[in-house]
This record gives structure tokens, C-alpha cells and sequence, in this order.
């Protein structure tokens, strides 16, 4: 079965070159964002063969059509996921840099003060969360 992002660009008439249908398959499959240098070199261990000017070239591509987006981190890279997956913020290791997702319950609370406390009213909001990972412990 196809991507629904591959179809959506193919839909809008846009070329699937064999690095952008790559990227969109590799990001629709990774469960943390990836780095554009992190994607250069998963694409070059599986095969596919693209240089990093590709890379960042696809890259905007996929961020104008709004396929990917952007998650800041505050490791001087930009991130990128594929957008449209169920909310959840980000666990960063300070020591080995790896990035889990995390789905928060209580998040509603969260939002609900953060209203009380300053009388915005919330549209939208990120999380990272930075530590130690168990397997840096």
C-alpha cells in the first residue's frame, strides 16, 4: 500500500523521485524525528543513493507541502517527523542524543493551567523534555 503522503503529492502532480518517496517512507516509519544528516545516512545504509544537497533540497520540498515538519531541539539541528501522527512531545538524552516520543495523559491539566495562570487561550504548544536516557545512566 502507498504512503498516503506519496499519493497526496502524486495527486497534486508532483514527480516521486526515488530520494523524496525514500525520505517519506523513512519518516512515515521512525517513531523520533530524524536529523537531515541522520536521513543521509540511514538512506545510504539501505541502498539509496543520494548526495546531502538532495537531502536538504527534499526537505524543503516536503516542509512547503507540509508533509514534514520542523521539531526544534535544542541540540543546534533541526529535527523533522512526518506530520499528521498522534501528539506526543519528545525525550532527548544530553549524553548520546537519542530522541524518544512520549504520549503525556495528564497534558490536559497541563494546558488547563497554563489558561488560568496567564489567560491565554492555548492553540497549540510543544514539549522536549532533556535528560539522561536509561541506557546512559
Amino acid at each position: 500500500m502507498k504512503p498516503q503522503h506519496i499519493t497526496k503529492l502524486q495527486e497534486k502532480g508532483f514527480r516521486m523521485t526515488q530520494a523524496r518517496s525514500s525520505i517519506i517512507n523513512l519518516l512515515e516509519n521512525t517513531d523520533h524525528p530524524l536529523t537531515a544528516s541522520s536521513i543521509h545516512k540511514i538512506l545510504k545504509r539501505i541502498g539509496v543513493t543520494t548526495n546531502i544537497t538532495t537531502v536538504y533540497r527534499e526537505i524543503e520540498f516536503l516542509l512547503k507541502e507540509r508533509i514534514i515538519e520542523k521539531i526544534p531541539l535544542l541540540d543546534n539541528e533541526l529535527h523533522y517527523e512526518i506530520t499528521g501522527r498522534a501528539h506526543h512531545h519528545h525525550l532527548f538524552c544530553t549524553s548520546c542524543s537519542s530522541i524518544k516520543d512520549i504520549v503525556l495523559q495528564s497534558e490536559q491539566g497541563l494546558l488547563e493551567e497554563v489558561h488560568d495562570v496567564s489567560s491565554y487561550d492555548i492553540t497549540r504548544h510543544s514539549l522536549a523534555f532533556f535528560g539522561t536516557c536509561p541506557d546512559c545512566k
